[in-house]
């Protein structure tokens, strides 16, 4: 081999050489500007993000606390509420029974000292006395009619013919 070819093997290997390199430096390159843009698309995500953090913060977390304060302070109000309506209706229960145990000792008293019925009802009775009169009234009427018709002529009895007459003087009462 002689020298002017291992020049141009030596040339040859350091443009090959140089060629992969500036392939490499090539490929580095586009690989730090494909980081780069990544970068820049990661910084502008957390920049979002860390605005969106900050208006949850500012608002939304302000917003959901206010909220859940409210929301604590309603159902303590109605706790409140509801354990004095139930101590209400506990005093009213203890009276209620305090009236139902003097009502029971005087219906016992009352059950002692009463005196036994020796009457019916009244309203029964007021019926009894009713049918009663009505039955006396009907009784007059007929009296009435029989006076009438003894005292006077028979063939005159208004209302009468010879037929109803003598059957009224037949069936007369002879008390």
């Amino acid at each position: 081999m002689d020298i002017e070819e291992v020049r141009r093997l030596a040339r040859d290997l350091a443009s090959r050489r140089e060629s992969a390199y500036d392939e490499a430096r090539e490929e580095v390159e586009s690989l730090k500007a494909t980081l780069r843009a990544r970068a820049r698309a990661v910084r502008e995500r957390e920049r979002t993000l860390a605005e969106i953090e900050q208006r949850l913060d500012a608002n939304g977390l302000a917003q959901e606390i206010e909220g859940a304060r409210r929301a604590k302070a309603e159902a303590e109000a109605e706790r409140r509420l509801a354990a004095a309506e139930r101590e209400r209706l506990d005093e009213r229960e203890q009276r209620i029974r305090s009236v139902e145990k003097q009502l029971a000792a005087q219906r016992i008293e009352l059950e002692r000292t009463a005196v036994p019925a020796r009457r019916p009802p009244a309203s029964v009775r007021q019926r009894e006395l009713d049918e009663r009169e009505a039955a006396l009234d009907a009784r007059e009427a007929a009296v009435a009619q029989r006076e009438a018709a003894l005292r006077g002529d028979t063939m005159s009895m208004p209302g009468l013919g010879f037929a109803e007459g003598i059957a009224a003087l037949s069936h007369a009462d002879p008390r």
